[in-house]
Formats: structure tokens, sequence, C-alpha cells
């Protein structure tokens, strides 16, 4: 689907048409505009300022250009990769000569091919409502007369010609035009002829027989429900789509269709998923767009209403009731007005509407003659005025009868009021039954009926508030007009901060496409407007000073001019907000504002309809008032010097608010919209205030070198509006270079501490790497006088970052680097904001990247069963991971143990099995396979040593159970994945549950030992104990089967909480293993399958006689044959599972040292030669990029160094190995780490914890040299410590720590010492070890050391 990464409203008109767009395309493209948004191109009437009024669906409208030059100028935005988003309007068309869809109807009648296609009541004569009396003083006035007009004939009145049907053209021909003209009777007798009635524009209040544009009569609805004039009225549309000029739709009033939904499906399926489709639809507070609407969401007057709300002061709401009333001298309640507006709409403008919505209930027979006799005619239409009036939303879009429980509610709601007005009562009781009780029992056919009525009163609802709210009230109650705006609330007064943020979450959930808007050709005000207002709201007190000092002067003035006397409080003050919020910026030039606000005057007072009207406007009291306001803002007058003084102080505060609510609209989820010129101030008022040309010309030589210029400039030509401009083109570029993070990423709200935490909002933009920081200021004006020259200081006050998220960054707006300071929690404020305080940060680590992890295995867990396991132990791990700042979780491998090994985990029966010791017995609980009582049964005594035999007693009987309940169950889920598994793993899953069940039934023999039917793999021998213990190789898969899902399980959650787990890999296989029994050709056996050659290490630091490990070598020439497809499956299983893998022994690549079978030591063996580079580059095009560790520990000659660099694997390095004689010389010391590509350890699971080692092997010399690297003074109880800083403090990308020298644990905690066989791999950590302080201290050293990815 076509997604915009912003849209730029552009207002065509005969003045501004395609080619004055064609020449701004350099600009518009220069802005960083991604999606033009074009207001309706579709033929109009004539010298439309907006194209709303289309008189023709079907072509381009010719005062703005041609489809030709459509078609071209589409070329050349694609050419500059700018898409089309274009308005079109469905629900009405001009009622209008040019419409020659209606001028048909209203010459043919019903018999009109196109009498369906307007929403007419033909059971009477269509009313032509645009005489300026009534008929009969039309005609007397000669008002209306027959005219000629292209050659035909048509009745002229209203300054336009309306056509003459046949009869009335015979009638003219026998008579004719000019004796008709002069002839009233027989003009009459024409006129009565029609199929039409021309009438008074006024009668239109009382009754009307169609259904119009709120109450314009000059919009005449469609029925678009109809498919009929769905397809007719769209085909141009869906022409221009399929051709690929129109990337997206913006519905008009929605709200106004018979059916919102329907519609909506329709045409999705006509445009197809590509087609971005976004609605005009005004959301009250709490309302949400249908979810099952087929758009992509709003065209955002509900993000408009939102992010206004955040920059108005809550507190400040007392205040402000106060000075209104003081102002007025009276109290308004805003509900009672609401209800007092929408009536006024309803019993004085619609009830014609209002009638014929009776009408249509008693023509479907809903309501019987004995019951509207008995409730009364008026009554009737009365409560369903008042249940229409009590609407608190535009509409409901729920239709089917009976409701479902929470629309019942709804309309309970509305019908309950109605209920206690006793002269309503049974109204109100007809209309419950009509609604809620009747739908239970009534037939399906009475209840299609009622539900048309239903629909067809909602479509009467959204007018009606329009009318009353928008247009009435919003120019009536003007406690602060900061609200009275399209989408807010005249009521409405601030929203807190975390209140803003669940509504960003929301809208992220649910339409994070809809459109932010601040401005468009509907808005009342422009969007910098608002935000100076806001201002008023930080500072309510010295607001009430300047409001009355102007109110001395005006009754100072009273005195010299009585006629300011007759101004009305509530207008004077509506003009006062006004001028405070459109007076240019100081020092910049006015813009044509006598008229601007002559114009205003006008409008707002016929708007509030209470002094002035349309329909009788007092000319007098618009004068009076125009004149008042010119003292306003005339520069020599006092109250206008009294307004400038105050807008001096306030503007720099109003400039944050305006740069603060832009930066939002860009950053907060959602598309951003920027309305024609409002990437400078936008300072306009209703329109057509905010519909006046745009200076293009003039804004595309502002932003030449803007880019060049640094903070300070940039604050400096804040008042000529350079600052917005050229914020609006960065944000642009922005969001279209990162257009994943602001669509799809997380928003993530942030806690603000510190004195000043509540003028701050703060939140993260986050998808996978990218992760954007946003803060901006709220109230600054409440907080100091003046941030001219001078930034404000935020003391403590600081954003604190979610655990895991790099502490340092990139700043988007100014390019440069910053990090959070370490002697603070959080990112200071104060480093944030600078000459302009706003903030808009790419949080990263910078190169080279450095982070840190824990070594620590999964048996070493805290857990109540014996042995640390995949459960909650696990997870709490990874958590606490995550608090501490870590990156990595190191462990050994997942392989299965055996007591004959001693449990090592490098000693394994399987290369790929897993040990299903580790299998997590809450886990199986989960799953319904053990109940509570069996896991308390099978707890054991807790200890830090691991008592394997207990372990597997106890593992080995819930195992049992567990299976045996899976066995019961038979089906479901966990059977079907259980299948899946052992379909996908199944190369190495049948053989090794055979292996392990030929190994259980001889107790435990090593395969070598076994019968040689068995240990040759007789498969005739192999078939029959398949078959004789199937059961038992089934449970043996299913246990694989439960641990990698509980491994795979965890690996995901640490996934989640960043953790990335580094997986170990034995370089050999034990002897006694599933993959020597199956594949013996891939060792070095002889025809016996006895070892020719074994596994070891030449003597070492651990051990003088070198180690035998007993395992047989491979056969490297055998593997190569095949392509090393073993390894590849191997290497490929260990990728799946871990995000990075330790190589164990990676020398042996290179070369290895091979010992005769025969030998008591290792001492006697030799280095063969690996498979070597050839090997890995075989795996590397197989499975791609390798994520390896290269373990390079020991003696290491020149070809595993070089084998090591060429493959680019970060390679080991153990500081515990620096400090003998040759410190100088080591690889191991700090210092002379030839590069960062390579994990540095304190030590590993081979060495002695720290604090052991410095204790028992260092010595006296090499305390020294330890004293000597690090500083003098280490004690023995802080020696890991002192090495763990060593550690991090290394150029190694990655640091490690064992988690006993995070703990400053001694010898006895060490995991294994090689060379010795007894007491190894038995450590465990007690549950309490691990604290939170000990994630600080991480989180500390991670910080300071740079180690944060």
């Amino acid at each position: 689907m076509y997604r915009p990464k912003s849209t730029y409203r552009i207002q065509f008109n005969k003045d501004f048409d395609f080619r004055s767009l064609e020449r701004i395309i350099p600009y518009l493209k220069s802005l960083g505009v991604d999606t033009l948004y074009a207001s309706p191109i579709f033929k109009a009437m004539p010298g439309s300022s907006h194209g709303y009024d289309v008189t023709d669906p079907l072509m381009i409208n010719p005062e703005i250009g041609t489809e030709k030059q459509l078609i071209v100028l589409n070329r050349k935005l694609k050419a500059a990769g700018i898409g089309w988003l274009q308005d079109i309007v469905p629900n009405h068309m001009a009622f209008h000569p040019g419409n020659s869809w209606l001028m048909d109807v209203l010459k043919h009648g019903e018999t009109s091919a196109f009498w369906r296609y307007f929403d007419i009541d033909f059971s009477e004569k269509m009313m032509v409502p645009f005489l300026g009396t009534d008929l009969e003083g039309a005609v007397a006035e000669r008002a209306i007369r027959v005219k000629k007009t292209a050659g035909a004939y048509g009745l002229d009145f209203g300054g336009n010609c309306w056509p003459v049907n046949d009869v009335g053209l015979a009638f003219l021909e026998s008579h004719g035009a000019g004796k008709v003209n002069r002839d009233p009777a027989l003009l009459e007798e024409l006129i009565g002829m029609q199929h039409y009635r021309p009438c008074h524009w006024q009668e239109t209040e009382s009754r009307i027989n169609y259904r119009r544009f709120f109450t314009v009569n000059s919009l005449i609805c469609l029925n678009i429900q109809e498919r009929e004039v769905f397809d007719a009225y769209h085909a141009y549309i869906f022409n221009l789509v399929e051709k690929g000029l129109f990337q997206g739709l913006r519905i008009d009033h929605i709200d106004g269709l018979f059916d919102p939904e329907a519609y909506l499906q329709d045409l999705r399926q006509h445009v197809g998923e590509d087609v971005y489709i976004t609605v005009e639809k005004i959301l009250e507070e709490g309302e949400q767009l249908p979810s099952s609407w087929a758009a992509q969401g709003t065209t955002g007057y509900d993000f408009l209403a939102m992010v206004n709300n955040l920059f108005t002061d809550r507190n400040a709401v007392k205040p402000f009731d106060d000075l209104y009333q003081q102002v007025t001298g009276k109290k308004q309640d805003v509900s009672s007005m609401v209800y007092g507006k929408k009536g006024d709409i309803l019993y004085g403008h619609m009830q014609g509407e209002l009638d014929n919505l009776l009408g249509l209930l008693m023509e479907l027979k809903l309501v019987d003659p004995e019951k509207l006799e008995e409730i009364g005619r008026e009554n009737l239409k009365r409560a369903l005025g008042e249940m229409l009036i009590g609407m608190p939303v535009y509409r409901y879009y729920t239709y089917s009868l009976p409701l479902p429980k929470d629309e019942r509610e709804k309309i309970a709601a509305l019908i309950a009021p109605v209920s206690s007005q006793p002269a309503l009562r049974n109204a109100a009781c007809f209309l419950e039954e009509l609604f809620l009780t009747g739908p239970d029992k009534n037939s399906t056919v009475v209840n299609k009926k009622t539900s048309r009525f239903y629909q067809r009163c909602m479509q009467f609802t959204g007018p009606l508030m329009a009318k009353g709210i928008e247009d009435t009230l919003m120019f009536t109650y003007n406690r602060f007009i900061g609200h009275n705006e399209v989408g807010d609330a005249a009521a409405a007064f601030g929203l807190k901060v975390s209140a803003f943020h669940e509504l960003m979450l929301e809208r992220q959930r649910l339409w994070p496409l809809s459109l932010n808007a601040t401005a468009t050709h509907d808005t009342k005000r422009g969007e910098d407007v608002r935000a100076r207002l806001n201002v008023l709201s930080d500072i309510p007190s010295v607001w009430a000073k300047v409001v009355k000092q102007l109110l001395d002067w005006l009754n100072r003035l009273k005195k010299t001019d009585p006629s300011v006397e007759a101004l009305h409080p509530n207008d004077i003050y509506l003009m006062i907000q006004t001028v405070v919020g459109i007076l240019p910026m100081p020092g910049e030039e006015a813009d044509d504002l006598a008229k601007r606000m002559d114009e205003y005057v006008q409008k707002a007072l016929r708007e509030a309809k209470k002094r002035s009207g349309w329909a009788e406007p007092d000319e007098a009291y618009e004068s009076r008032l125009t004149d008042f306001v010119d003292q306003l803002t005339r520069p020599d007058s006092e109250a206008n010097q009294i307004i400038t003084r105050f807008l001096e102080k306030m503007a720099d505060f109003a400039v944050v608010n305006s740069l603060s609510q832009l930066l939002l609209k860009v950053t907060c989820p959602g598309i951003p919209d920027f309305y024609q010129g409002s990437e400078l101030w936008d300072l306009s008022l209703v329109d057509p205030d905010n519909r006046r040309p745009v200076d293009f010309k003039g804004r595309e030589e502002m932003l030449g070198g803007l880019d060049r210029w640094n903070p300070k400039k940039l604050w400096e030509a804040r008042y000529p509006g350079k600052t917005k401009l050229w914020l609006s083109h960065v944000l642009m570029k922005i969001r279209s270079d990162c257009p994943a993070v602001f669509e799809q990423g997380k928003y993530i709200p942030l806690t603000v501490k510190g004195k000043y935490r509540q003028h701050i909002c703060a939140f993260l933009r986050r998808f996978e790497d990218q992760c954007i920081l946003v803060a901006v200021p709220l109230g600054l004006a409440g907080l100091t006088d003046s941030i001219a020259g001078v930034g404000f200081d935020w003391l403590d006050t600081e954003i604190v970052l979610p655990k895991g998220l790099p502490l340092k960054w990139q700043d988007l707006l100014w390019k440069q680097k910053g990090a959070k300071d370490i002697l603070h929690g959080g990112i200071r404020i104060n480093q944030l904001f600078g000459a302009l305080p706003i903030a808009l940060l790419a949080l990263q680590e910078q190169q080279p990247e450095r982070s840190a992890g824990i070594l620590m295995h999964i048996s070493s867990l805290p857990s109540v069963f014996g042995i640390g396991d995949l459960g909650p132990g696990a997870r709490d791990f990874v958590r606490f991971l995550a608090s501490a700042r870590q990156r990595y979780w190191q462990i050994l491998p997942l392989n299965p143990t055996k007591a004959g090994n001693g449990h090592s985990p490098y000693s394994s029966s399987s290369a790929f099995a897993g040990n299903v010791l580790l299998i997590s017995p809450e886990g199986l609980l989960d799953d319904g396979l053990l109940t509570g009582e069996e896991l308390a049964d099978a707890q054991l005594t807790l200890n830090n040593r691991i008592d394997f035999d207990a372990v597997e007693r106890s593992k080995g009987r819930l195992l049992g159970l567990a299976y045996g309940r899976f066995r019961q169950i038979a089906s479901g889920p966990l059977w079907e994945l259980y299948g899946k598994f052992c379909s996908a793993e199944y190369e190495w899953l049948e053989d090794f549950a055979l292996y392990t069940a030929i190994k259980n039934h001889y107790e435990n023999e090593e395969w070598y030992r076994w019968p040689e039917t068995y240990r040759s793999r007789d498969e005739k021998v192999l078939r029959s104990f398949s078959k004789s213990n199937a059961a038992e190789i089934s449970e043996i898969k299913w246990q694989q089967f439960i641990f990698y899902r509980q491994w795979t399980a965890l690996k995901e959650y640490a996934g989640e909480n960043g953790i990335r787990i580094i997986g170990d890999l034995p370089f050999y296989v034990d002897r006694d293993s599933a993959e020597v029994w199956k594949q013996p050709g891939m060792f070095k056996l002889d025809t016996e399958l006895n070892p020719l050659k074994i596994a070891g290490v030449p003597p070492d630091y651990f051990n003088e006689k070198g180690q035998l490990w007993g395992m047989p070598v491979f056969d490297w020439e055998s593997m190569e044959a095949d392509g090393f497809a073993w390894w590849k499956r191997r290497l490929k299983k260990n990728m799946e599972l871990f995000d990075l893998v330790r190589l164990d022994h990676f020398r042996a690549f290179a070369s290895f040292w091979e010992v005769d079978a025969g030998d008591d030591d290792a001492s006697g063996g030799k280095w063969v030669k690996g498979p070597g580079l050839q090997f890995f580059r075989s795996i590397e095009k197989a499975l791609g990029t390798l994520p390896f560790i290269a373990e390079d520990l020991g003696e290491i000659s020149a070809d595993v160094e070089s084998l090591r660099q060429e493959l680019a694997f970060p390679g080991m390095k153990v500081v515990q190995f620096a400090f003998g004689d040759d410190l100088l010389v080591s690889p191991n010391i700090p210092h002379n780490f030839a590069d960062d590509c390579c994990v540095v350890y304190s030590g590993t699971h081979d060495n002695n914890t720290v604090k052991g080692w410095y204790e028992n092997e260092l010595g006296r010399e090499g305390k020294k040299r330890l004293g000597l690297y690090i500083g003098p003074g280490i004690k023995g109880e802080e020696v890991h410590e002192a090495v763990a800083r060593m550690v991090y403090s290394s150029k190694a990308k990655i640091a490690i720590l064992p988690v006993q020298d995070v703990l400053g644990l001694g010898g006895d905690s060490r995991m294994n010492s090689p060379g010795s066989v007894e007491g190894n791999w038995l450590w465990r950590l007690d549950a309490k070890e691990l604290s939170p302080g000990h994630a600080q201290w991480l989180c500390q050293q991670a910080e300071v050391f740079g180690r944060m990815v």
C-alpha cells in the first residue's frame, strides 16, 4: 500500500491552477514534501475557491487545468519523488445549472435517467430555494424571468437559469417568451408546469424536500449508496486511479453518507489494496474510528485536538473561568449551551429535515395512526428532535436490529432525558419501544424498516452537531477560543502528559497511518494562533492583568464614544483574544490586517447568530464592532500598544509552542500533514482568511541556505518564520529518511524526573535497531519571564531511558553527537535544549560497538528442582541482564551430559540433542502436563551444588508423568507442534532416539560394548527393536521436543529484552555418542570401530602432561568428500539456537593434537593439519555470514592466528593469563590487544574465579604485577571489581564476566578444573545472590566504559 511519509495540502482555484503548482515543484521537492494533498479538482461552480461544490465529477475543472496537464504534472511530481492524495466529495454536488445530472432531473422529474442520483422527496415538487422573496413577490418584482441561454429557454432567477420542461417549452412556443415575461399570470402558469418550485431561500429553514449539506441550500446530497450512482460518480476517479495519477484518496464528510462502512468497502474493492484512503471524520473525546472501516485513518482533526490540549495548562481552568465570568458578567454552563445551540439549529434552521424524518417514520408504517394520535404528532416530532440533539458524537454506525448491548445503552442514554420531560414521556416510551425493546420481538421486515429509519436519523445528527457546535457554539462560548476548533471542544482545557501518551499509544496501535493535522482549509484558527493562545494558559494572572488594562481603556473610550457601550462583552473578549492571536510577530509587517479582521468580525457575528446573522444581518452592530477591532490593531492606539507590549514578552514562548507542536506532528504516530504555507507562521483565521494566496516564491528564496545556519542564527531569525521553515524542511527529510521507525515503530512514553518534570513531554519511537527520542517543553512561560538570549535552566530535570537503550546519540537537528552524563541517572534536559528548546535524537552507540555480558551456564541458575533450567529462573536472569545494561548471556554447550564423563557439557552423547535435565517443570505445568502438587513433591534441597543423581531421578519421574498426560491428550496444538518438530528434526532425531533407547536397554552401556548386531547397526535388528520399543523411542523424541520448545521460547524472550545468547560448540563429539555410532566413517576408527587416534591438547598452563580427552578425531578427508555435510548441519543448527557461537578449540580447524589411542597421556601426540580455510569458505557459502567466536587460548601457532584473521572471527582474551613474567608481551594484557576484534574475559569456565585466582594461584610476584598495572592498594575482597574494570576498559568489542566474578566469589565456586575429574560442573547460583545492587554496578561500569550496545 502507498504510505505517505508526509502530505502537503494545496488549495486549487482559478488563481492557483495546475500551471501554478508545476512552477512550485522544485520548492516542494527542496522542502521535502513526499505527497501532494490536493483539494477537489473536478469541475465545480464557476469561481469556486475550494472545489467542494462539484458540478461534474467526470471532468477536470477547466478553471484549474485539463487532464492532459494533470498527466504532465503528475509525471513531473513523480520525478521529484512526490505522490498525489486526491480529495473527493461523494456526499454532495452543487445545486447549480452546471450540474447536468440535476438539471435533467429538474427538467424531466421522475422520468429523468438521473432521478435516483439525488436525495430528493418526489412526493411534491422539488424546491429550488434561490429567490430573495416568495414566488408571488418574485413574479411581481420581475425577479424571475424567461430567458434563452445557449439556445434553450429557462427560468432565470437567483442569478442562474433553470431548465424548462417539454410541456413548458410547448407553452412558450404557443404564447411566446416575451408575452409570458410581460404577463405575470402566464409566467405563474409556466412555473406551475415545472417539476420544481422556485421558493424563498429562507423557506428551507422550516421545510425542505431534498437533503442538503448541513444547511447550505446550494449543495444537494447524492444517493451514493445506490450502485448506479456510486459507479457513475466514481467512474472518472477510478479511471485516474487506474492510470496511476492518484496514490491516495481523501473522502470528504464521510458522516453524510447513508452507510459509510459499506461505501468504504465498495471504494476499496474498486481501487484495490495499494491506494491509501483517509476520511474526514470529526471524532469526539473518547471516540474511535470504527475498526471495520476500509481506511487508513482520519484527516487529522483528532490529532489537532490532542496536541492542542497538550499545550494548554490544565491548572489555569479556574482562573480562565473566573476571568470570563468577570468580563461577561455571567457564568456560562457549556453543556446547557450545547443543548441550546443544537436546539436552535434544529428547530430554527432544520425544521424541514425533522419533519421529513417524522414523515419517513409514518411512510414506513412504524407508527400506527392511533398511536400517533395518542402521543401527538408534535410531541413525537419534539421527542425525536430531542433525541437527535442529545447525540454526543456525530453519529453511530451500527444499524442492524436488534442492536447489541453497548449500542442499546447509547440509545437508552439519548432517550432518558426525553423521558424526564412530562409532555414527552409517551413519545419517549414509543422511541424506546421502536429502537430498544421492539426489535427483540419484531419480524425481520419490521426491523429492516426500523433500521432504515435509524440510519436516516444518523445522516442528520452529524450536520446538527456541526452547525450547532462548530458553526455556532464556537463563536459564542469564548472562555478560551484556542479550543474553539474543528475536532476540539469549547469545553476542553488541557490534557495531562500521561493522557497524551495514552492517546498516542492507542493511535499507534489502531491508526498509525492517520493524518496528523494542525491546520486545514476548515480550521477556525491557524496552527500558530492556537500555539500562541496556549501561552495565555501558562500565565493566567498576567493575562488577566492585560485584559483588565484593555477593559479600563475601553471604559475610558466609552466616555468619548458612546457607541462602544452597545458592544456586548462576549464579542469584545472574542476580539481581544483573536487580535492577540493573529498580530504579526514582533517587528514583522501586518498582512492586510484591517481587511482580514473586517471579514472575520462579520463571519464571527453571523455564525454566532446572537447580535447579527446571515438571514438578518445587523450591519450597524457589525460596523461598531469593526471600529472597536480597528482600535485593537491600529499601531497608534493605546489598546494596540497594550497588546503589542504583551506580545513582545510572550512571543518567544509562542515560538517554542509552535516549534514543539511541529515536532510532535512529525514524530508522533500518524502521517504529518502540512497545510499550504504553514511552513512559515500560520497566523490565519477561519475561511476565507486561511485560503489566501501563498507566497511560494518568497518561501523558496528563504529556504535557500538555511541548512547551513547554526542554532543561534536560526533563533535570531524566528520572527520572520525562517526557524519554522527550516524545522519543517529538516523534519520532512528525517521523516522520509526513517519511514519504518515512524510508521511501524513503537511509541514509548518516557519518564521524566526532577523539579520541572511536569513541563516536559518525551517519548521514543523505536523499530528494530532504530530508536529516536523526542522531547518538547510545556508551559515554559509559567517558569520564566524570558528565554531570549539565554536558555532556561532546567536544574535536575532529566529523562529516564528504559533499560537496555544506548546512552549516546546523534542530534538529528544539529548533526552533533552527545552522550548521557555518567554522573546522572537520566539525560539532563539542560544537555538537550539549546538555543531551540526542543530535542530530536537518534540513540545509537558510536563506533566501535562495545558491549558486555555474563557467562553462566543454564545448570547454574537458581531452581528448586536441583539444577538450573529453562524456566522462571532463566527469565529472571534475562531481566537481570537487561537491567544491568548487558547485551550477552554466554552459556556452555546444551547437549546431553552423562555421569561417566562427570556431566561435562563438552563430552556429550549427541551433537544435536538437548540436555533434558534442563527442562523446566514449571513449563510443563504451563502446558497442562503436570500438576502443582507434582511439582511441589519434586522439589529438592536448596544448595549451591548440583546432585546429578537426585536430579536425574526427580526429572525422570516428572518427565514420565508429563509424557503420560501428553499421550492421554492424543491431539491438539501441542501434538501438532510435536509432529512438526519430529518432521523438521528427523535427520538426527530418529537416530538419537533409537541410540538412547538401546542404551537404556543395555543399562547405559557404551555403544561399542553392545552386542555386535547393535554395534554394527544391523538394519533388521534395529527395525525389530524400534518396533518393540516404539513407545520409549517416541518418549525420547518428545523430551527433545519439549527441550527445544522451551529453549526457543527462552531465546525469544531474551531477544525481546535485548539480550543475545552466545552458545558454545565443542569441537569433538564423545566416542559414546549417537554420531560415532551412526556415522563411524566420519572418524578415525579401525575396522572393529575402535579409535585409531584420539583427541587432546599438549602440555599447557593447565596441565604439564597435556590433556587426554579421549574423543575420536575426525577423518577430514572423508568429511571433505561429501562437502562437510554433517558439519554444515551441525553449524546451521547452532546458528539457529544462538546469536553468536563460540567455537571451542578453534585451533583444531587449523591443526589439531592427535594422540595414539593407546597412550596414557597426551604428551606423545603430534600436530596434524586441520580442514582450514576451505572448510569455512564451504560453510560460509552454504550458511551465509558466520557469527562465530574463535576460542584461541593456549599456545597458538601462526597458522591458527592467520586463519582467524582471514575469517575475521573475534578471538578470546583472558586477563588471568596476563600477569606472568611475560606481561609485557602477553596477548592477554589489554594494552597488547592488536585490535578490537576479540572477546575479553576475566576468566572462563576453565579458570578459577578472579578472587580464587588472586588468593590461590597468582602468587606474590603476580600480585605485584597486577598492582603495578591497575594501581596499588588492591585488596583481595575488591580484586574482582578491579579486574572487571580492566576488562571493561579494554578495546575488545565484547567484555564477558563469569557471574562468579560479578559476585566476587572464591575458588570454591569455580565451574571446572581442567585435568581433574571430580567436583566439576556442579556450582549453582543462590537465588538471592544476584541483587539490584549488582545490576546497578554493572550498569554503571557499562556506561562509564561505553559498553551499552
